[in-house]
């Protein structure tokens, strides 16, 4: 597996708790419970975006030093 790979694994398994929680809030009765699926959703798109954005940079770092 290289590092493109893996990154794609990575931001595949955010896109898929994302769903998974995005479906749990609609299905909600609660609102705090919804509210709080909601929150969680927020958080892993922010943290799918950090993903994408640190490994440009390490992909591009490499990929400068190596060719």
């Amino acid at each position: 597996m290289d590092l493109s790979e893996a990154m794609n694994m990575v931001a595949g398994d955010e896109r898929d708790l994302q769903e998974k929680y995005a479906k749990l809030a609609e299905q909600a009765a609660d609102p705090f419970v919804k509210a709080f699926f909601k929150r969680i959703v927020i958080d892993a798109k922010k943290h799918e975006k950090k993903v994408h954005k640190k490994y440009s940079k390490l992909l591009a770092a490499l990929n400068k030093k190596t060719y």
